[in-house]
């Protein structure tokens, strides 16, 4: 494999990496050969997985690279002081000369390398560190604020190629539980000797394989979404509490920080009414209760509220467009709870992933000509996210 030079640009080409077909495992020694390249050092070493001790490391400028990392010799390294901080601090960490008595529990490991000088980050992804970049050099170093800023830039991608690789653990086909007999690996013998049930015993097996994998898949984007929902009002709490403890506060200043409080509060209650909902719908048949009503009338209700808060978010500033085709009167037979909780649904979602200063589309028409014609409504937005790429993660 070719690497490129220091000139090209960096970010591109560790993306273009992430997007290689090939293992994680293949991409994350990729990695090492790359950064080591361009940073013109001797050692790179990139843990990937805390959980698992996953670690990937390249040594440069060395006809004779024999060794050999043991897990036992990373997991120690792990405990010395300047892991710990690195591991938990999203702060750049440098050494310019390991020789120095008070790096002395670092020597062990590096000196088999002859590495003299480290510079070393924590990697994270919306906010979680999952992983370190390690880079060292065979002589002492002061490090320039050039490779510290390159590292910091090497180390938001690297973040994401552990956050998939982790993903990609969670729901690899190896750790899902085969010890019901439905799993099992081996066709049973009385199926295996008719080549009818042996036919529809595999299909069987693959497609729930598959279901069961979609359903990993669902669960996790499921607890990933109430995480990133929680952390921002859980956050304006936590800092209202720090500010109200550390400092007397101006009567208006306090009901400004009250309200912070009241808001985060109602944003988190609306997320555990939302559990709460899912909880219900599993536990009990779902009813319905079908009335006749008005369609357009329904959805300039619903999408009243929505269109003023977008034109006032002047961070977004979203505009919606309805494409009615249908007859100003027309009627449907209808839930309009969830006909209305729906809509509100796809629009929140356009609301948090459009581009901003872009135009949110709902349109509604018929499939055909026809009397008894389906409607169709569609809804449909510009965002970032939406390339083939990420098609197989909507759920």
């Amino acid at each position: 494999m070719s690497y490129p030079s220091k000139d090209n640009n960096l970010e591109k080409s560790l993306l273009q990496e992430i997007l290689n077909p090939s293992d994680y495992d293949t991409n994350f020694e990729n990695f090492t050969q790359m950064i080591t390249d361009l940073f013109g050092v001797d050692f790179c070493l990139i843990i990937s997985d805390f959980n698992h001790l996953k670690y990937f490391y390249t040594v440069g400028k060395s006809n004779e690279n024999n060794s050999v990392i043991s897990p036992k010799k990373v997991s120690n390294l792990m405990q010395s002081f300047w892991m710990i901080n690195l591991k938990y601090e999203s702060k750049i960490n440098s050494v310019s000369n390991l020789e120095h008595k008070k790096h002395q529990k670092l020597l062990p490991f590096f000196q088999e390398f002859n590495v003299k000088s480290l510079l070393g980050i924590s990697t994270s992804f919306k906010g979680q560190i999952n992983g370190i970049i390690i880079l060292g050099k065979q002589e002492p170093l002061q490090w320039s604020q050039k490779d510290k800023t390159t590292l910091k830039r090497v180390s938001c991608i690297i973040g994401m190629a552990c956050h998939l690789s982790q993903i990609n653990t969670i729901i690899n086909e190896k750790n899902i539980n085969r010890d019901s007999p439905l799993f099992q690996s081996n066709t049973p013998k009385p199926i295996e000797e008719n080549p009818i049930l042996k036919l529809w015993w595999q299909s069987t097996k693959k497609q729930l394989d598959k279901q069961l994998e979609w359903n990993r898949k669902v669960i996790y984007n499921m607890i990933t979404i109430m995480s990133d929902q929680t952390r921002n009002p859980l956050a304006i709490i936590k800092m209202v509490i720090t500010v109200l403890r550390s400092k007397e506060l101006s009567p208006e200043d306090l009901i400004k920080r009250l309200t912070m409080l009241e808001e985060a509060w109602s944003k988190l209650n609306n997320i555990n009414e939302k559990i709460l909902q899912l909880k219900h719908l599993k536990s009990q048949d779902s009813s319905c209760n079908l009335v006749s009503t008005n369609l357009k009338e329904l959805i300039d209700n619903i999408t009243h509220t929505c269109q003023s808060k977008w034109q006032e978010d002047a961070k977004n500033s979203l505009t919606l467009r309805i494409d009615f085709s249908l007859q100003p009167k027309q009627l449907i037979i209808t839930d309009t709870q969830h006909f209305t909780n729906i809509i509100e649904e796809l629009l929140t979602n356009a609301g948090k992933f459009s581009v901003p200063n872009s135009t949110v589309t709902l349109e509604v028409n018929q499939e055909n000509n026809s009397n008894n014609s389906p409607i169709i409504i569609t809804l449909s937005n510009l965002s970032e996210y939406g390339c083939q790429d990420n098609t197989t993660e909507f759920f």
